[in-house]
């Protein structure tokens, strides 16, 4: 009987662990917050969203390959950028991005460039840390300000795994006994 117990609770280790190396890398996924430099009311609009793979990510917590997803206005940004550049801390993956450095082009006329600093943000500065950029007629406009949504973190889906393979451990031992 104990043989058995030992010889399914190995059984159950070798697949949660074979199925956890092919799972993917936790997701980080923000909203980003825009406020015009034309309005007086600082009132913040989803303008879009940043996602980036912690896949991605070096020892230091920077990601400079690139994004899962990048959204303005509901567009998605092309996957050629000219500068991306996101922080994260890796002790705490659960606060999310910390800084966003980017200019990337979502149509072929317009590009959209700034600087997202989730720590060093203060609403009552003007600063304009978002533009965008007429790739046409090569004109210069400041936007605003930007900021973070709260941060979605994905965990990682060996997490399930592990789960579910303890779940069917403890029903196959229950339907023996």
């Amino acid at each position: 009987m104990l043989n058995k117990l030992v010889l399914r609770a190995l059984l159950s280790l070798s697949l949660a662990f074979s199925f956890a190396g092919a799972a993917n890398a936790t997701l980080i996924s923000q909203d980003i917050l825009f406020d015009s430099a034309l309005d007086t009311v600082d009132e913040y609009q989803v303008i879009g969203n940043i996602t980036i793979s912690l896949d991605t990510m070096d020892e230091n917590g920077y990601v400079e390959a690139g994004w899962e997803s990048f959204t303005f206005y509901g567009f998605e940004a092309d996957k050629d950028f000219d500068l991306f550049f996101a922080v994260v801390d890796i002790t705490n993956i659960t606060a999310g991005i910390e800084s966003l450095d980017f200019d990337v082009t979502l149509f072929t006329d317009l590009s959209f460039g700034g600087y997202i600093d989730a720590y060093a943000f203060d609403p009552v500065l003007d600063n304009i840390t978002y533009s965008f950029f007429n790739n046409a007629n090569a004109d210069l406009y400041d936007a605003g300000t930007l900021a973070f949504g709260a941060a979605t973190v994905v965990p990682t889906p060996a997490t399930l795994i592990l789960f579910l393979t303890a779940v069917a451990g403890l029903a196959s031992r229950r339907k023996n006994s």
